[in-house]
């Protein structure tokens, strides 16, 4: 188990959204999400995914840097937006990450013969397409669960 922790810089923004900065030796991640669940949740995989890139350039990781919310948010020009935000460690088990992200499982599925010539002929890949379509509707199933909520 490879333990790592990074400060990184949450803005509740006025839209209602918050926007995750790291430190700019890690690609200078941002991300704007609806919640600070979906925030947190974004940060911890784009940590996995950057620490990841290092990995396979065999290099080391940089170290953590101490983060100044102001200068970053005069940079993502979210001066506005300074009160409502802060810094917070996110840690990481990499190892258990990267087997989730990594993580693959079979599924069949039955289309129509036509469909099917039709993809093949177009050289479409299946598995992306079908991952893509079921990642938007899941979006739309928890959106439909949040306003029931």
């Amino acid at each position: 188990m490879k333990e790592y922790t990074y400060p990184a810089c949450f803005f509740e923004r006025e839209d209602g959204y918050y926007t995750v900065a790291f430190q700019h030796s890690l690609f200078a991640y941002t991300a704007k999400e609806k919640n600070l669940e979906e925030a947190m949740e974004s940060a911890m995989e784009f940590l996995t995914i950057a620490l990841d890139e290092f990995k396979k350039e065999n290099k080391e990781p940089p170290k953590p840097e101490k983060l100044d919310m102001k200068k970053i948010a005069q940079g993502m020009e979210l001066e506005n937006n300074i009160k409502n935000s802060y810094v917070e460690d996110i840690t990481i088990d990499y190892d258990y990450y990267m087997e989730d992200l990594n993580k693959s499982v079979n599924k069949s599925v039955t289309i129509p013969s036509t469909l099917d010539r039709k993809a093949k002929k177009y050289r479409l890949n299946f598995s992306k397409i079908l991952r893509e379509e079921l990642k938007k509707e899941i979006k739309k199933k928890e959106k439909k669960m949040k306003k029931v909520r």
